[in-house]
């Protein structure tokens, strides 16, 4: 005879394969978009969004700080974010803040703009940083006019440093523009916006920009002569 504790092993091992199997099944796969001057840009679906999520990568030498300051440098947001208008932090300091930050679209499509929760974490024994931007629920600053206000913006910015003195960038992102854009648009939003960043990243960090940046709360990996 069948034991109990054998039968209700046997009905949770089948909800298990009915019902938790199938929800890492449905995870979205990401499609590389375009890969050109050592980026990559791959885009994936977002379960109950018609706006897919993009994701940047590619490797810069610098240091951890020398792309944290670039980042979060307001004079540098048109020479680095793609079709940036507008960057300013409202509130808090560079480690934690809110910012506004407005960006640019083709005639007749509206500017769009968005303040966002930004905020720096740092793995303490790989040194990965990871800069999480998140919309805010905020009229701290008001959307000026012909410009929308998107109704979704969560994204992040991580740096991982290699072994050969390098670091690797991942820059994702997912949004909701709110109002009209043509679908043409969009696409062109999600292959331009990571992939011309951060060839703008790239070129600021061969030009020394913020070379020599540095921060209390940012650990850099110790490099040696097999690393230069």
């Amino acid at each position: 005879m069948i034991q109990k504790h054998t039968v209700l092993k046997f009905i949770v091992g089948c909800f298990l394969l009915t019902n938790i199997i199938p929800l890492f099944a449905q995870t979205p796969e990401w499609s590389e978009s375009k890969r050109k001057k050592g980026i990559q840009v791959l885009t994936r679906p977002v379960p109950g969004s018609n706006i897919e999520e993009f994701l940047g990568k590619t490797e810069v030498e610098a240091s951890i700080s020398q792309v944290i300051a670039l980042l979060v440098d307001p004079q540098a947001c048109k020479n680095l974010y793609h079709q940036c208008k507008e960057l300013t932090v409202l509130s808090g300091n560079e480690k934690k803040s809110s910012v506004y930050l407005r960006n640019g679209a083709p005639w007749p499509v509206n500017d769009r703009d968005v303040i966002m929760d930004r905020s720096f974490e740092q793995n303490q024994k790989t040194l990965t940083t990871t800069m999480k931007m998140k919309r805010l629920d905020s009229n701290a600053k008001g959307s000026p006019s012909g410009v929308t206000r998107m109704p979704e913006f969560e994204g992040y910015w991580k740096l991982i440093p290699l072994a050969n003195g390098k670091t690797k960038i991942e820059y994702q992102a997912h949004f909701e523009p709110g109002g009209s854009v043509p679908q043409s648009v969009i696409n062109l939003v999600l292959t331009d916006t990571p992939y011309e960043t951060l060839l703008n990243l790239k070129s600021l960090v061969e030009q020394g920009k913020h070379k020599d940046a540095k921060y209390d709360w940012i650990k850099e990996p110790v490099t040696t002569n097999a690393d230069k």
